[in-house]
């Protein structure tokens, strides 16, 4: 649980002042590697909320995020896309479901996350951390390692990187970088076997990642 003493609030991106925007990056840069601060401009261009959490006046975490209603493949009626874009914690509040409660807030931001249907989320994955993360929630989630993508897996893959502004390779969701790193956040982990194999081509060198989509809480008949 989030403690009482950090405060999540949700801004426009667009209201953000030259201040907030140092502030985020600071956070950025204090805890990745080779930060890339560029990333954190095309989020606010791309995606419309950010969730930022404070403690005792500090920025301690930050989340893009925002939920679209768009039409996607072979889906009669419009849906709700919900778009999770880069998170980031300050190592001293981790472990207390800040990341989960970031994007619950950014994510319902609007009000476009319905009550009673199924909707799409959608993150691009830099590393096996986050993917889990959205694995977790899904078993439909996909790309998946073992797990073919079909035509109708590939058509939306597509659908969610146009919505991110990005190009896929719809074959293996892997998003091109720009050829230089996003940043290598300073984290300790080992993937599994099944992780390495699903992130094996993602050249993180290049700031490549991995485009993830999983249908909550049940996907529709047929994926």
């Amino acid at each position: 649980m989030v403690d009482d003493e950090v405060q999540i609030e949700v801004r426009d991106t667009n209201s953000l002042t030259s201040q907030e925007m140092n502030r985020i990056i600071e956070l950025f840069e204090a805890n990745y590697d080779e930060a890339d601060p560029s990333y954190i401009d095309k989020s606010v261009d791309t995606l419309k909320y950010i969730a930022l959490a404070s403690s005792s006046s500090k920025l301690v975490g930050f989340g893009f995020g925002e939920t679209r209603i768009m039409p996607l493949p072979r889906l009669s009626d419009t849906e709700a896309v919900a778009l999770a874009g880069m998170s980031c914690v300050d190592p001293t509040v981790r472990q207390r479901g800040l990341f989960a409660q970031m994007a619950l807030h950014v994510l319902s931001e609007g009000g476009n996350v319905p009550a009673e249907r199924p909707y799409l989320f959608c993150g691009r994955m830099a590393h096996a951390v986050s993917y889990r993360t959205i694995a977790k929630m899904s078993p439909a989630c996909v790309p998946a390692s073992g797990v073919p993508l079909s035509e109708w897996h590939q058509e939306t893959l597509e659908a969610a990187a146009t919505a991110f502004g990005v190009s896929v390779d719809s074959r293996t969701g892997i998003v091109k970088g720009s050829g230089r790193p996003v940043g290598y956040p300073r984290l300790a982990f080992e993937p599994t076997e099944a992780e390495r194999e699903l992130f094996q081509n993602v050249d993180r060198t290049s700031g490549d990642s991995l485009l993830a989509i999983a249908w909550l809480p049940n996907a529709p008949d047929g994926w």
